[in-house]
């Protein structure tokens, strides 16, 4: 059987020899250039934060021999189909990347993992909801083999009263390793202590790592991603011109994130979820403990 492709585009950046293993987030100076014929098919991506990009690896050098096991430390042989290895019966590559911009046929997007001029076959969206799998593992990958700047923080804050007495918490997940952070305050509001644990947990976390923030709260998620550009080009003001409520948190909270990639995760309150359950349990039990 032949089966013939005919590229809709092409990659371009700077990696001219040689390409990371993996995408790299915070590598800017990416784009698809997309052939101007599919320039309508375009319509509506910017909508998504993430896409997934299938392209065709033209420059990898072919083995005279395709391995179809591989060694690994420990005397193993990992099956090629259990591998991320470029050397493929079929060379081709799929990544999920930022997309940062459209403009007209170009996607500017974060770092990938092709060389200039890769052949692009097909782009996708990424749907949280449909691709999120939190029960994924990490098969035959030992910990230290995995980005060791990829972290989760999982957040949650409550009051009692609303103004009233109030604690909130986080978790920090890093492979296997966790650490739980809480706090109280005897005269507070929901809103602040949700934004507590966010602060909180971030100064907990090296600089410039790659942040999952998970949280039930459209406050703080919608603020971060939509509310705050407006607020600082207003002076701190809201779309009603009104002083923002919280403004001391929230310019905290815009400091440290300059300092991270975060990557916002909204799921729903109460539905089972086990970090969130946890980090509500932990807020509450702040209150309880101080009263």
């Amino acid at each position: 059987m032949m089966i013939e492709f005919e590229p809709i585009g092409q990659i371009r950046n700077n990696y001219t020899d040689n390409a990371p293993d993996q995408p790299l987030e915070s590598d800017r100076g990416h784009y698809l250039e997309i052939n101007q014929e599919f320039e309508p098919a375009l319509a509506h991506l910017e909508e998504f934060s993430y896409i997934y990009v299938l392209f065709y690896l033209n420059q990898i050098k072919k083995s005279s021999e395709l391995k179809l096991t591989l060694p690994r430390e420990k005397n193993r042989e990992i099956g090629l189909f259990a591998t991320r290895t470029p050397e493929r019966p079929n060379p081709i590559g799929l990544s999920i990347v930022k997309l940062l911009k459209v403009k007209k046929n170009r996607l500017y997007i974060s770092g990938i993992d092709a060389l200039d001029g890769t052949p692009v076959l097909d782009i996708k969206p990424y749907i949280r909801e449909l691709d999120l799998k939190e029960d994924a593992n990490n098969g035959w990958l030992e910990e230290e083999e995995l980005p060791q700047n990829s972290v989760y923080l999982y957040t949650d804050g409550a009051c009692s009263g609303n103004p009233g007495p109030g604690g909130y918490a986080a978790v920090i997940v890093r492979g296997n390793n966790e650490l739980e952070i809480t706090g109280y305050e005897p005269e507070t509001t929901n809103n602040r202590m949700e934004l507590l644990a966010v602060i909180e947990g971030l100064k907990e976390i090296d600089k410039h790592s790659h942040v999952k923030l998970v949280s039930d709260s459209n406050y703080v998620l919608q603020g971060l991603n939509t509310w705050l550009k407006g607020w600082k080009r207003k002076g701190w003001k809201t779309s009603n011109n009104r002083p923002v409520k919280n403004k001391d948190l929230w310019q905290e909270l815009d400091r440290l994130i300059q300092d991270y990639q975060i990557e916002f995760i909204k799921i729903k309150g109460h539905s089972g979820h086990e970090y969130n359950e946890r980090v509500d349990t932990l807020a509450r039990e702040q209150i309880e403990i101080h009263q």
